[in-house]
């Protein structure tokens, strides 16, 4: 009789078991790729070895290697280069960072501002030498 309560106990351990081990089965996730988030970065460029370069319009002037979704996006920024190399823009773009340099993905310009600067530092100086030939003329 002990024997045969033996075997029921290891009958429903085996399985109860066999079946914990379906009901506890790793789900296969389905990986989707989440949106890409875009948002807007202002700032100048500059062209360093054929790589364009927008210098973020903070005090840090962060830079970030650009990489263009649509080519006439980067095209038109280079005839901007060369046509008038003072302006400043609004890019609509994603920033990642990979080996310790920041890039931006770039979605499209939003907004570009010929002869102006956005950097606090050449606004100053050009206040600054303004004020300089207001002082020259007067005397």
């Amino acid at each position: 009789m002990k024997t045969n309560h033996l075997y029921r106990m290891l009958y429903y351990s085996l399985l109860i078991l066999f079946i914990s081990s379906f009901s506890f089965a790793e789900k296969s996730e389905i990986k989707t790729q989440s949106p890409t988030i875009y948002s807007l970065f202002s700032g100048t460029i500059t062209l360093d070895k054929d790589q364009l370069i927008l210098h973020h319009c903070t005090l840090g002037k962060d830079p970030y290697l650009l990489e263009f979704k649509h080519a006439q996006d980067e095209k038109r920024i280079r005839t901007w280069l060369q046509q008038e190399p003072n302006f400043w823009l609004n890019l609509r773009a994603s920033a990642y960072l990979e080996n310790e340099k920041r890039y931006l993905s770039v979605k499209g310009i939003a907004e570009i501002h010929p002869k102006e600067s956005c950097h606090l530092s050449k606004m100053l100086s050009d206040l600054n030498k303004s004020s300089n030939i207001k002082l020259t003329n007067r005397e």
